[in-house]
């Protein structure tokens, strides 16, 4: 029999009782035989605790101050024993097969190191809103001037990867998964496969959506810190969405040398005008937490158009076989 290689799986967790429950079933009812399971809680007291008591002997659990997201999976890759590891945030999922699929492949490419693949978005309620379209095979180069097309529940890596690049910095709120990467993309080759591991829950709540300068901000420091010149192209009508919104909002308040400083901020970061007009127009019509759902419906929209214009080729291919 082959060998099955132990994956490690950590879940960083705080107050998520409402999706926890749903994020260690995905993990516990994957058909591969060999996972290390560690969810690191940092003190919930929504319920959360009582969920993990259901799954004891399952699962390893602490529950424990932390300082935050980045030092709780620190302290569960300290303690993962696997040869191939992963995270799973505690409001995403895995889908059936997952695992088994990326053994697989590092099991047959043996030079793999990093691997990841496709991943489906969805909302609170778990409604599917198609496969995430931006992810596509990626190097350093690209992460630090493009974007992120990694969606982080759908990547893996040797335990060689980890020893080697290092932990998550403590330092970043919202971009220690992009981050890595990019320290990943300098040392080892990044292998996408086009297969659906996970699915990734894009809702209002979630610490993407809450970040808006500071988010912006971070990206940028950490493009910078790799050798960028700025914010990767990608976000940058996020970004400067975010500038231009503070400003109208401190233009409105009277505060006018600080709303100026914003609008040339914005236009300094010479953002993408649709994704720019997306972002800002949106928060500004329905405010911030709208973004999430925007996202959601800009991926469902697209991801149906990329199917429609497959179809017409498809259609020709039957007629020339009938005639």
């Amino acid at each position: 029999m082959a060998e099955q290689p132990l994956v490690s799986i950590i879940t960083p967790s705080y107050n998520q009782a409402a999706f926890i429950e749903a994020t260690i079933q995905s993990v516990l009812e994957q058909d591969y035989p060999n996972i290390e399971y560690l969810v690191i809680d940092g003190g919930s007291t929504d319920g959360t605790l009582d969920i993990l008591r259901r799954y004891e002997g399952r699962l390893r659990w602490v529950s424990e101050p932390d300082q935050g997201q980045a030092d709780a999976i620190n302290k569960g890759m300290r303690a993962a024993t696997g040869q191939i590891l992963g995270w799973l945030n505690s409001d995403d999922l895995y889908v059936p097969g997952a695992v088994r699929t990326v053994v697989d492949v590092f099991t047959q490419q043996p030079e793999a190191m990093f691997v990841y693949g496709d991943a489906i978005a969805i909302d609170e309620q778990d409604k599917n809103y198609g496969i995430r379209i931006h992810v596509h095979q990626t190097n350093a180069e690209e992460l630090v001037q493009i974007g992120d097309p990694i969606v982080q529940p759908a990547s893996f890596w040797r335990a060689e990867v980890w020893q080697t690049c290092g932990e998550l910095d403590l330092s970043l709120r919202y971009t220690l998964d992009y981050e890595y990467w990019m320290r990943v993309a300098k040392r080892y080759p990044m292998t996408y496969i086009p297969v659906v591991l996970a699915k990734e829950r894009l809702y209002a709540d979630a610490k993407t959506f809450k970040g808006a300068i500071e988010r912006v901000d971070e990206l940028e420091a950490v493009a910078q810190r790799h050798g960028g010149t700025g914010i990767a192209r990608h976000f940058s009508g996020e970004g400067a969405a975010a500038y231009a919104n503070r400003g109208v909002s401190r233009l409105i308040r009277g505060q006018w040398k600080s709303a100026r400083g914003d609008f040339a901020r914005a236009r300094a970061l010479q953002p993408d005008s649709k994704r720019f007009i997306l972002f800002f127009g949106v928060s500004t019509v329905f405010g911030s937490k709208a973004i999430a759902r925007a996202r959601l419906f800009q991926n469902d929209w697209r991801q149906s158009r990329k199917q429609d214009v497959s179809l017409p080729a498809q259609n020709t291919e039957e007629s020339h076989s009938n005639s």
